[in-house]
């Protein structure tokens, strides 16, 4: 079978670079290759254990495709010739393309481990099938082990401690939870929400072994802790499945990613790569680095779709910012850009200010929160680095006007004098507002320390 344009995979990366290749060219036929015919949207997985009453809620449906005017076709593709341009499925089917879009994401890490390979250990799957097993798995445990305290494993921590009669471990080998998108007040306070709904959070340990006959029993610590375990969900990573563009001959990245330039574009002319599999640079540093986020690979599909044909849009992504954001036991916590870590580790000189306040005023609404904000500037030009916030709901968009201003490059003084809007019931006080008195507070260091 012969289309213009075939996209394989079928999340986030895969979907968006469907619709905006038809979009962008309205007469090219486009097909999405998906293996999973059953996805569902992978950033609410965590949720759908317990917080949604019906995981099936949660479906990845087809209707933008099909409302599109994209083709479906449920199968793996195996076999990647760049040469005829044709691409053979598990099926035996091949389909020839004029241009292609790899968005063929990630795959879970397990690593070495005595007792992985045990049954009752899962990692994450997108599938509704698995995630309705793994759903079905917890509600009959006792004693729930989570291997990994990254967002996944955190999310799922919190999820799971909201389930009666379950008792639930959170092992991470580094000393902090969350610790590549916070700095560590902000970590701390992520781990302390957790303990505060029974979670028992072990860092600065490492999983030595998976114990049982057959079916899992406890997991062994190197403190010589043995947990109980009936089940035990590993969330350490994932590395990007790049099988079909090993099979084709592309050109891959240090890290093991498929190598893109600004535009998408593998080496292969005609063949762009998004998403999980694609590589990542800094905004900051272009060094390569492993963020694989749903914002950042719908971003990069829009430009891969857009430019199929020829570049219409010019450097759009120059590095990703690493924007993050989740909520633990009711507590909004979001980053965005480089931490005071992240700066000390890359040799950057900056300056950083917190500030606090309640997400309404007056903070005696029913309903406020407190709202904590935390910038990091470069000390010299006072250019936005990062900054990290928690508090209630409005931080989860709080962050995207701290995203838009490291992006714009956006400077303490500029967001000293912010004009913004508020209302009592929708955010903080205008003279106490925490993004802007924490600019204020960094500002008030920078002349302090350059004598005026």
């Amino acid at each position: 079978m012969n289309k213009d344009v075939v996209v394989v995979g079928g999340g986030p990366a895969g979907l968006i670079a469907a619709v905006t290749a038809k979009s962008v060219n309205p007469d090219k036929s486009v097909c999405v290759i998906k293996a999973i015919g059953d996805g569902v949207i992978p950033c609410a997985i965590p949720y759908m254990v317990d917080t949604m009453d019906d995981p099936k809620k949660n479906v990845m449906g087809d209707m933008p495709l099909q409302n599109a005017g994209v083709d479906i076709v449920v199968d793996e593709a195996v076999g990647l010739d760049t040469e005829t341009r044709e691409l053979t499925l598990a099926s035996g089917d091949t389909f020839t393309f004029d241009k292609l879009v790899l968005a063929t994401g990630t795959e879970a890490v397990l690593p070495p481990i005595p007792g992985v390979d045990r049954e009752g250990v899962y990692t994450i799957r997108k599938s509704m099938t698995d995630t309705v097993a793994l759903r079905e798995t917890f509600q009959s445990c006792r004693n729930v082990v989570i291997v990994g305290g990254g967002f996944i494993g955190a999310e799922f921590a919190d999820e799971l401690g909201d389930m009666d009669n379950l008792e639930v471990h959170l092992v991470e080998l580094m000393s902090d939870l969350l610790p590549a998108a916070f700095d560590e007040e902000f970590c701390r306070d992520v781990r302390r929400r957790l303990e505060a709904k029974g979670i028992v959070v072990h860092t600065g340990v490492r999983v030595t072994a998976i114990e049982g006959d057959s079916h899992v029993d406890g997991v062994v610590l190197d403190d010589g802790v043995k947990l109980d375990a009936d089940a035990v969900l590993v969330s350490i990573g994932a590395k990007p499945n790049v099988d079909l563009a090993v099979e084709g001959g592309l050109r891959l990245a240090g890290d093991g990613s498929i190598w893109v330039d600004d535009y998408m574009r593998t080496n292969v002319d005609g063949i762009f790569a998004v998403g999980d599999c694609a590589e990542k640079r800094d905004f900051f540093t272009r060094k390569p680095v492993p963020v694989w986020l749903a914002s950042t690979a719908t971003a990069e599909a829009r430009v891969a779709g857009t430019n199929l044909y020829g570049i219409r849009v010019l450097r759009q992504i120059p590095g990703t910012i690493s924007a993050f954001s989740t909520q633990i036991n009711g507590v909004a916590f979001a980053s965005a850009g480089m931490t005071c870590r992240a700066s000390e580790r890359e040799g950057f000189r900056y300056v950083c200010a917190t500030a606090e306040a309640p997400d309404r005023h007056p903070g005696t609404l029913p309903g406020a929160t407190p709202m904590k904000v935390k910038l990091v500037f470069a000390d010299q030009s006072g250019i936005l680095l990062g900054g990290q916030a928690s508090g209630g709901p409005s931080v989860g968009e709080l962050i995207n006007v701290i995203a838009v201003a490291i992006q714009k490059k956006v400077t303490v003084r500029e967001l000293d004098m912010m004009q913004i809007a508020t209302h009592p019931l929708l955010g903080p006080s205008p003279t106490v507002h925490p993004l802007i008195n924490a600019a204020h507070a960094a500002l008030a260091k920078m002349r302090a320390a350059a004598g005026r």
